[in-house]
């Protein structure tokens, strides 16, 4: 008798099809994609020059963006990185780093600072289990009016400043800049606790569903704490290379961060309600938009226009981001 043949595989529904193409991580092929044509459209765009100055701008976002996506994946928002940039860049820059002492004060209080802060954002999320976006803003404005009162609202400089302060924004190890290895550090630290250890199981079982992950014995208001306080340090980590890169700052100088910060998580995929984003996606989204301004600035586009492009993005992100959640659902 013949061999009996097995029956014809049935193609898979429709709604399986989706979910599958939703799982793909498409920013990455959207910024490589990004960069063909940026190269097409600019004859400067792949200078070396061009394309340093575009990792060493997107550091900033990018390190309050790691932060922010820590956050967002345990279920909560952070809007008062930008204010926490501009409170460790002022602060890094009235200490006056003059000397060595001094330069390790600029350095070291700020980020001590920076992180008290996010443990208040995260005592008063997690504690209180009070709404993350009013208890930021909250602390944003609260921020902005101690640092403007501390100033008497004038700009702060140092001048004189040491080799050592002034390299940590615009020195260069081995022909990269100095704060490229910093997001790079950011970026695979977090990666590795999210991903390896029990306390990135533990923030994303918090923000898939903080009432389970505390019947299930975690402590969630521990994680939260956590979470806020890895973001505030990397806002610190950003006002020091803020105040570094400049020194001479506009008080309010950081206010916006938050913003560009949020866009890039959001247009990394990252799920608004937590529990789901990724680092790396992130880092992906801060060099599509990094690359994206620097189109803008090489076709002499207006400062309005980029504002208006970005806040397309952001509202495009969103759209996207809550479409690929109902596929996955």
């Amino acid at each position: 008798m013949p061999a009996r043949q097995p029956p014809a595989a049935e193609p898979a529904p429709p709604r399986t099809i989706r979910r599958r193409l939703s799982r793909i991580d498409m920013i990455w092929p959207a910024l490589v994609v990004l960069v063909i044509v940026a190269s097409l459209v600019s004859d400067n765009f792949l200078t070396v020059n061009n394309l340093l100055n575009i990792l060493r701008h997107a550091t900033i976002v990018g390190l309050l963006a790691v932060g922010v996506t820590v956050v967002l994946i345990g279920g909560n928002f952070d809007l008062s990185v930008g204010a926490i940039v501009t409170m460790a860049a002022v602060l890094s820059i009235e200490i006056g780093p003059v000397d060595g002492p001094l330069t390790a004060l600029a350095i070291v209080l700020p980020l001590v600072m920076a992180t008290v802060v996010g443990s208040v954002n995260g005592a008063i999320v997690g504690g209180l289990r009070a709404n993350s976006i009013v208890v930021t803003v909250g602390m944003q404005f609260l921020i902005i009016g101690l640092v403007l009162a501390l100033v008497s609202g004038q700009h702060v400089r140092v001048d004189g400043a040491t080799e050592l302060y002034v390299g940590i924004a615009n020195g260069y190890l081995l022909g990269i800049p100095v704060p490229v290895y910093l997001l790079v550090l950011a970026v695979v630290a977090a990666q590795f606790i999210l991903r390896e250890t029990a306390f990135g199981r533990h923030v994303h079982a918090v923000g898939g569903n903080e009432n389970v992950a505390r019947l299930a014995g975690i402590r969630t208001r521990e994680v939260i704490v956590a979470t806020y306080m890895m973001s505030g340090f990397l806002a610190g980590v950003t006002g020091v290379l803020v105040g570094s890169r400049v020194r001479n700052l506009d008080p309010t100088a950081g206010v916006g961060y938050e913003f560009a910060a949020l866009t890039a998580v959001v247009l990394g995929g990252a799920r608004l309600t937590g529990g789901d984003a990724s680092v790396l996606s992130t880092l992906a989204a801060v060099l599509v938009l990094g690359v994206l301004t620097n189109l803008m600035i090489l076709s002499n586009i207006g400062f309005s226009t980029q504002l208006l492009v970005q806040g397309a993005v952001l509202l495009a992100a969103v759209l996207l981001s809550t479409y690929v959640r109902g596929l996955r659902e």
